[in-house]
């Protein structure tokens, strides 16, 4: 008689169980689709969430689109990343502008397009805390500089993008993987030629600089040069031709000068300033300089005449871009009001910041016109820093200095 209510109440517990089990599949289920149609972060006009949701690790999700806001329209202004940037590149497919950049936490390539507001997480390879990268001008891959916290020595790797295959029997969560190569340590300053096909990196040994030209990844890398000055700025225009900058103080006079990594000549160019900043447009035949002191100044120099014409503007030379097809003009960011102090030191050490706006600046005429109020479209205080023209002069995108976030403008006619 005993037997038969024990067994009554086993069938009852494992029923129990069942209907628990059941339970709690459809609760997980539930969760899932809610967290897939639903959790999605509210976007403000013109801004795109760059992170990660339920549905890029589900099979059915669609694990390369970040954010799509296409019902919205493509803004003149966009912020396009969320998370501080290390470097980007902006190339074009077509009449499209196409932006690709990496986050500096995570080391994760996105993609931005001038004909869409959705954001693309190329890659989940996984490179903590980098400083800068250095972009190819293909998008093709990028040397990550990080620094290592124990000995704050800096660390250089040429990473690699790689187009995942579709399969049918692996799923690959990016449409690209990444292949990384190291390149020696404590390199100082990298300038990537125009073409892409080689890199100027120095470094320094016994208090002298020694200048090197290598592949991207590395390889082939040889000595060019040694020079007994250890503060460089280089910036690799054309041809052979290696433009090297005196990192500018206030305090000191700095000059710019020409090296040809082919023949070894160096010469100076230009004229010295104390405080200089220079950018030399693509041929090195003209320089946009700006001097230190309580305002930043800009000059324009003749680099084969040495002579030198005021500019109508006050702002950092870094902050401009030459055009191309319009030479000699500019693009520049310039603050609508310059704080005092001592340029370009109270810039760089990030004791003073700026509110700019974008304006074009005609050096024939010695005339500026209004390009984009960054202000009035953004909302945002914007320091520009790292500013680049798309190859087709359409696009411009820079970074915010106050907080790193990425920028996508577009030009109007």
């Amino acid at each position: 008689m005993g037997y038969w209510p024990s067994f009554l109440r086993l069938q009852k517990l494992k029923m129990t169980k069942k209907i628990l089990l059941i339970i709690g599949i459809l609760i997980v289920i539930g969760i899932a689709v809610f967290m897939i149609f639903f959790s999605a972060p509210a976007t403000e006009t013109g801004e795109s969430r760059v992170g990660f949701s339920i549905r890029d690790y589900l099979p059915f999700g669609n694990s390369d689109i970040v954010t799509t806001l296409s019902n919205q329209p493509i803004q003149e202004l966009r912020k396009i990343s969320n998370e501080p940037v290390a470097g980007a590149i902006v190339f074009n497919i077509g009449t499209t502008s196409v932006v690709r950049f990496v986050e500096k936490g995570t080391g994760n390539v996105y993609e931005a397009r001038s004909d869409s507001n959705q954001i693309l997480r190329l890659t989940n390879t996984t490179i903590p805390k980098i400083v800068r990268a250095f972009w190819l001008p293909s998008g093709s891959g990028f040397l990550a500089q990080t620094l290592m916290a124990e000995n704050e020595i800096i660390e250089t790797n040429f990473v690699k993008l790689n187009k995942n295959q579709a399969s049918s029997t692996v799923e690959s969560l990016t449409p690209y993987s990444t292949t990384i190569g190291k390149l020696p340590t404590d390199i100082k300053e990298i300038t990537i030629k125009p073409d892409g096909s080689k890199i100027f990196y120095y470094t320094v040994s016994n208090s002298v600089s020694n200048w090197y030209v290598s592949n991207p990844d590395g390889t082939n890398s040889s000595l060019v040069a040694s020079n007994p000055l250890t503060e460089w700025l280089p910036k690799w225009i054309a041809g052979n031709v290696v433009m090297m900058q005196n990192k500018g103080s206030s305090k000191s006079l700095g000059y710019t000068y020409s090296f040809d990594v082919s023949t070894k000549n160096f010469k100076k160019v230009g004229t010295g300033a104390a405080g200089i900043s220079s950018n030399p447009n693509s041929d090195g035949s003209l320089s946009l300089i700006s001097n230190g002191g309580s305002l930043p100044k800009l000059f324009l120099v003749d680099n084969k005449e040495t002579t030198i014409t005021a500019v109508s503007e006050y702002t950092l030379a870094e902050k401009c871009v030459w055009f191309k097809e319009k030479s000699p003009s500019v693009l520049c960011a310039v603050p609508y009001d310059v704080p005092r102090g001592d340029y370009p030191d109270v810039w760089y050490k990030g004791l003073v910041s700026t509110y700019d706006d974008i304006k074009r600046i005609d050096l024939t005429l010695n005339t500026s016109s209004d390009v984009a109020n960054l202000y009035g479209l953004s909302d945002e205080q914007i320091d520009v820093v790292d500013i680049s023209l798309s190859p087709d002069e359409t696009h411009l995108i820079f970074r915010n200095k106050i907080d790193g976030y990425l920028w996508l403008l577009r030009i109007e006619e």
